[in-house]
């Protein structure tokens, strides 16, 4: 049987190993917060990461993606939009159809905007935007087209990152803020799906 004195030892070791993991991962986070706008002008698309929607009203953190994701379009009128994401259990219409009827509202022309509406996570965001992308241009090879992704602060690093895995070459983040209230969970839960993430790349 370990001791008393053993296992606090233990547990204080284990415990300081994984706060200093999870500083660094939110150093990392925190660094990437930036916008690439300066080097992102006049994307050939921009993707809209979805997220929670309850009935038809976006959630704040949804809201703060179109808000800059229109910003964007109003600022470089050659790109087109593909607004993602599926129907969730509280929503009646899905994220994409969410997506598009505030960027209309925003002024944004309904023919500049694409819908991705099967999808239920990041990863199928992004795969479903390819393939929607290689249709809109009718070619295979997309990989000279500069791609944006629109999504919260903290998610632009690993968002980048799956782009990058899935086959997309110049991919630039569009940093929308994070909801005050929401930064606390989206951080903790961002953690765990960095981690989960490249566990799984590393075990392919």
């Amino acid at each position: 049987m370990i001791n008393n004195k053993k296992f606090k030892n233990l547990f204080k070791i284990i415990s300081g190993i994984f706060l200093l993991f999870f500083i660094i991962v939110q150093g990392i986070i925190i660094r990437n917060y930036k916008s690439d706008i300066v080097e992102g002008k006049n994307l050939d698309y921009i993707i809209i990461l979805g997220a929670k929607v309850v009935d038809k009203t976006p959630s704040k953190a949804l809201m703060e993606r179109i808000k800059k994701a229109a910003e964007y379009l109003n600022d470089n009128p050659e790109s087109r939009a593909i607004a993602t994401g599926g129907k969730g259990n509280s929503a009646i219409i899905t994220e994409a159809e969410a997506i598009k009827r505030e960027l209309i509202s925003e002024g944004i022309a309904e023919n500049r905007i694409i819908l991705e509406d099967n999808s239920t996570n990041t990863l199928e965001n992004l795969k479903y935007s390819m393939e929607l992308i290689k249709k809109d241009r009718k070619e295979e090879n997309i990989s000279d087209l500069k791609i944006g992704i629109v999504t919260n602060n903290f998610h632009i690093f690993r968002s980048k990152n799956i782009a990058m895995d899935i086959g997309f070459s110049n991919v630039y983040g569009i940093s929308a803020k994070t909801p005050l209230i929401a930064i606390p969970k989206a951080h903790v839960r961002e953690f765990f799906s960095i981690i989960k993430y490249f566990w799984k790349k590393m075990n392919k």
